[in-house]
């Protein structure tokens, strides 16, 4: 793979001393050695103003020097009227002209991907409809240890845990600690109460991510079932493993086990990559507060009188997961053998039947963090649309379906560097597999959303019992129009 790298990738990569040995110095580095040989990083030729506009004379001649063993993007496309037409066209020589430079490249299909720290970049990629080509460092790193097969070095788990567990004194909490006057005080009150928090942990036991809900709290006056976020956030140095939506998936099983009908948290508007990350899960705004953040809330109940919405995919964003509106043409079972099960799904639960089990959940990449994912397929169905039900049927040892998927986008291709630009690191499958199964024919490539795991599994037996289909799934296929009534009530959608 090729990847373009940011200049502030490329400066934090490469400290021309001691003091500027920056938290990302390290992802850098290890991106580098990741690519060395089979990939190559490269930049784009307007990296050489960038750097010639440092006023520190010294600094400015070392980079020159060592921008020079970087490959230039030759020839790089210029940027596109449809990317001009959705982001603007800014003043020369800005900030907002080299954003668009880069975004051009991979718009242009110049490279596979861009790394960037930038969450400006990030968000202008979502806009444009290649946010999965626009990486930062430890989801590039991550991207290419998938590629090697390498196993990965460090294993995060997610617990609910009691919040006096955790130490204030951790770097983690210096933002929160400036965002929020007397967050010390507030912080060491809740753990006094008990309160409890999902915590993601980092390698070196410091905390990578926190997530810690309060029941009962309806200040937004909504009725009903209400779950308030005190807090939310996860640490900069881990930003890319999509700990963001490993926090979610966790207080969304806590809060559809709890029957909560709504869930709320306030965000300062300066926080875009958390807002966005939340509107892509359904939160909406609802207003200010007090403190100066603004509010946002998600319904996780349909309305008891109806709900308007008829699109499958726009009823799970909103409600879910778990919220499913099944189309009896649009519901397919996917086999999956037990070791892509297992890194796909690392956090279903193991034995038939068996109860979720949520502290100390093993979860080794981001595609298994993530509640978006991807999976490739031999492509044996043509059509499909957004919202399609997904039945994902382990095959060999269980012989049953485990999880159900919500499908966002699908691509058949037999180009190996198409695909992998589509699927982006959600997938479980190495660079050598998906070119293995190109050279075979199409392949069928699924963007999808989890929506839950069944507990217990639909076995084949079942499956068959009620029609649903003839024979355990040796390829992807639909599912019988008329078990589709008897599907919706086993699994309660």
């Amino acid at each position: 793979m090729r990847f373009l790298i940011d200049t502030n990738v490329f400066i934090s990569s490469e400290p021309t001393r001691h003091a500027e040995f920056e938290a990302f110095t390290s992802q850098g580095l290890e991106l580098a050695r990741l690519a060395a040989g089979e990939h190559m990083l490269v930049v784009h030729p307007s990296v050489l103003d960038e750097i010639a506009n440092d006023n520190d004379l010294d600094r400015r001649e070392v980079r020159q020097r060592v921008v020079a063993r970087y490959r230039m993007l030759e020839a790089p496309p210029p940027v596109q009227p449809e990317v001009a037409a959705v982001l603007g066209e800014p003043t020369p020589r800005s900030h907002d002209w080299y954003d668009h430079e880069l975004l051009a490249a991979v718009f242009g299909n110049a490279v596979h991907g861009l790394v960037t720290q930038d969450d400006r970049i990030h968000r202008k990629a979502t806009r444009l409809g290649i946010g999965d080509r626009v990486y930062y460092l430890a989801d590039a790193i991550a991207a290419l240890e998938a590629l090697q097969r390498q196993p990965p070095d460090f294993l995060p788990s997610v617990e609910f845990k009691p919040m006096h567990q955790l130490d204030l004194t951790d770097s983690f909490f210096d933002s929160l600690r400036a965002d929020y006057d007397g967050f010390d005080d507030w912080f060491r009150d809740k753990q006094a109460d008990g309160r409890e928090a999902f915590v993601v942990t980092g390698p070196d036991g410091c905390c990578a991510g926190i997530c810690a809900p309060k029941a009962g709290d309806d200040e937004i006056g909504v009725g009903g079932r209400v779950t308030k976020v005190t807090t939310l956030k996860v640490a900069d140095e881990f930003k890319g493993n999509r700990y963001g939506e490993l926090l979610l998936k966790a207080l969304f099983r806590h809060l559809h086990r709890n029957h909560d009908d709504w869930v709320w948290l306030t965000v300062f508007e300066k926080h875009r990559d958390l807002i966005d990350l939340l509107a892509a899960f359904g939160f909406e705004d609802v207003g200010a507060h007090a403190t100066g953040e603004r509010r946002y809330a998600k319904r996780l109940t349909p309305p008891s009188g109806g709900d308007l919405l008829t699109d499958p995919l726009a009823f799970h964003c909103k409600y879910g997961p778990p919220a499913l509106m099944i189309e009896p043409d649009q519901t397919v079972i996917i086999p999956i053998r037990p070791e892509y099960h297992e890194g796909l799904f690392p956090d279903a639960p193991t034995e038939p039947g068996a109860p979720m089990q949520l502290p100390g959940l093993a979860v080794p990449r981001p595609h298994g963090n993530a509640l978006r994912k991807a999976y490739l397929c031999r492509a044996a169905i043509r059509s499909l649309a957004e919202g399609a039900t997904l039945l994902f049927y382990r095959s060999d040892d269980r012989q049953a379906v485990t999880t159900i998927g919500v499908l966002e986008a699908h691509l058949i291709s037999s180009d190996p560097g198409e695909l992998l630009d589509f699927v982006g690191t959600r997938t479980v499958y190495s660079a050598e597999e998906v070119a293995a199964m190109a050279s075979r024919g199409e392949v069928l490539a699924l963007r999808f959303r989890q929506d839950r795991f069944l507990e217990p599994p639909i076995t084949i037996d079942e499956m068959q019992g009620a029609q649903a289909v003839k024979r355990a799934p040796q390829s992807i296929h639909r599912v019988h129009k008329e078990a589709i009534p008897w599907l919706k009530s086993r699994i309660g959608a």
